[in-house]
């Protein structure tokens, strides 16, 4: 018997062996066989990948160079501390402060009862302005509450009749409005101005002591001279050469004192040749023919004159004029006929008659709807009962009728490992294939798939 391994034995082509060789072999022959990447193709060596992650250790180099071009070309100097210009001390002006103001002085104390609304008056209230020597004690009546006024008392005067607009407004003359424009002049006062301030009757000038003047240091010279050296003219030399000459044309005319040379390719080339008159060729001069000319043509000897008659006119003739009268006489006369056109008077509505018979109490609405038994109104609602019928359910559909079954064909890799199979494993080769061997002879072998197509058929 033959062996064939997982890959031939499947029929779906969804299983396959799994290949792990143990070496190399030559290309064989089936569906298994090794492509030819193993014979052409060389194994190199691998080695394992460089890593590119640097190491943790500090870099390790020479002597470490400090030198810039800063520390190079700048020399250092000496430096000086800033000139801070010092303030001098505040001192106290020897005397004592008079805190007397123009408010202290016009503005007296003011009387409880002018209070604005909303705060509390206060009895025997002493006020005292700050700045005032002197206080006022007034008098310490408590006043009397909005709310709580005497009891009214009618007027024992005799009522006039009169209001308080008819007696306090009176009518008066309006005179012309006053105009309020100034006047064109600027006026004038005869009183002196009156220049005196709080400031210069309360405020006594005090003699200021002179003020300390510090002794200003005068300017020095350095003794060393300017060194106008700097490190772009000391370092930087220019570039040497000859500087670059320029390529622009001189602004003035070019001027030449040899002679104008006015040769040019077509008089140098080109010679003169002799010209000659063209060739004419002379015609010969008219000859009348002898003889004379026939006039006739074929129009006048073929074409012979005809007499011409007057065209006779293909109008009618005029109908002769009746004698009997005009009949006027039309459909529409004799059909249609005039009727006399008046207007349409109004029709008058007679006049409203009551009714003398006694009122029935029984309106329209009462005797014309008559009240009707009103029945339940149908739900259409449908109910929760399903439709239920005693005939035998009808299961036949064109998938039973028309479509035959076929038979399933299972895959043996599939089960290959099972004990109801028909492959027992037998050996891995070298190339990773799993070979297994049939115990079942090809007779038993046509026998089986026959009856698994008989079963096929009665699952269907």
């Amino acid at each position: 018997m033959t062996k064939r391994c997982i890959c031939q034995i499947c029929t779906c082509g969804r299983h396959k062996c799994p290949h792990n060789p143990t070496n190399h072999l030559s290309q064989g022959d089936g569906p298994c066989r090794l492509t030819e990447y193993t014979n052409v193709y060389k194994a190199h060596p691998l080695g394992a990948r460089e890593n590119f992650k640097p190491n943790q250790q500090p870099m390790h180099g020479g002597e470490f160079m400090d030198k810039t071009t800063q520390r190079t070309d700048y020399k250092p100097h000496p430096l000086e501390r800033p000139f801070v210009h010092k303030h001098e001390d505040y001192v106290k002006p020897p005397g004592d402060m008079e805190n007397m103001t123009s408010y202290k002085q016009e503005y007296k104390s003011m009387h409880p009862q002018h209070k604005p609304l909303g705060m509390k008056a206060r009895g025997n209230c002493q006020l005292d302005l700050r700045g005032n020597q002197h206080t006022n004690k007034w008098d310490g009546t408590r006043v009397q509450a909005y709310g709580q006024q005497a009891a009214w008392e009618p007027p024992k005067s005799k009522f006039e009749g009169q209001t308080t607009f008819q007696t306090d407004y009176r009518s008066k003359e309006i005179g012309p409005r006053h105009s309020f424009k100034p006047n064109e002049g600027a006026k004038m006062s005869d009183t002196p101005f009156e220049d005196r301030t709080s400031h210069r009757d309360a405020y006594i000038q005090h003699a200021m002591p002179a003020r300390f003047q510090r002794e200003r240091e005068h300017y020095k010279p350095p003794q060393v001279g300017f060194e106008g050296l700097s490190t772009q003219k000391r370092d930087y030399k220019g570039a040497v050469g000859q500087p670059t000459h320029s390529f622009k044309p001189e602004g003035r005319a070019f001027q030449s004192e040899a002679p104008f040379d006015d040769d040019t390719t077509n008089r140098v080339d080109y010679k003169r040749w002799p010209m000659e008159r063209p060739f004419v060729h002379a015609h010969d001069q008219y000859q009348k023919p002898a003889g004379e000319m026939d006039m006739n043509t074929t129009h006048n000897q073929t074409y012979r004159e005809m007499p011409i008659e007057r065209v006779v006119a293909m109008r009618p003739n005029s109908m002769k004029q009746a004698s009997a009268p005009f009949d006027g006489t039309t459909n529409y006369n004799s059909d249609f006929r005039k009727w006399n056109g008046e207007r349409a008077q109004m029709t008058k509505q007679p006049a409203y008659m009551p009714n003398n018979a006694p009122f029935e109490g029984n309106s329209t609405y009462k005797g014309h709807y008559v009240p009707q038994p009103m029945q339940a109104v149908h739900s259409f609602r449908p109910d929760n009962n399903a439709f239920r019928s005693d005939a035998q359910f009808d299961d036949h559909t064109m998938y039973r009728q028309d479509y035959t079954p076929k038979p399933i064909q299972l895959c043996e890799a599939a089960v290959i490992d099972q004990p109801t199979s028909r492959f027992r494993f037998s050996e891995l080769d070298t190339r990773g294939h799993r070979m297994y061997q049939s115990t079942i002879t090809p007779l038993q072998t046509q026998q089986r798939s026959l009856s698994q197509q008989r079963l096929g058929m009665s699952v269907a």
